[in-house]
């Protein structure tokens, strides 16, 4: 029952306690994703282009075709 809001450019990473039974994530992500190694150099990207790709790859692999992610794209 938590809600948290991160400002652009804020650097975290996701912890779940050890005596934690079961967690589960929502993330709603208006932006990109950078992804940082621990001393905080760049280390890759997400947006809304790289995942419309892993889509479009994810589609192909399973036989649907790669076409098939234009349903979800207007």
């Amino acid at each position: 029952g938590t809600y948290i809001f991160e400002p652009p450019s804020e650097t975290h990473t996701l912890v779940v306690d050890d005596h934690t039974p079961e967690m589960i994530t929502f993330f709603h992500v208006t932006g990109s994703l950078h992804y940082v190694d621990n001393d905080g150099n760049a280390t890759g990207f997400d947006d809304v282009f790289t995942r419309i790709d892993l889509a479009r790859d994810h589609y192909e692999n399973v036989g649907l075709g790669s076409d098939y992610v234009k349903n979800f794209v207007r």
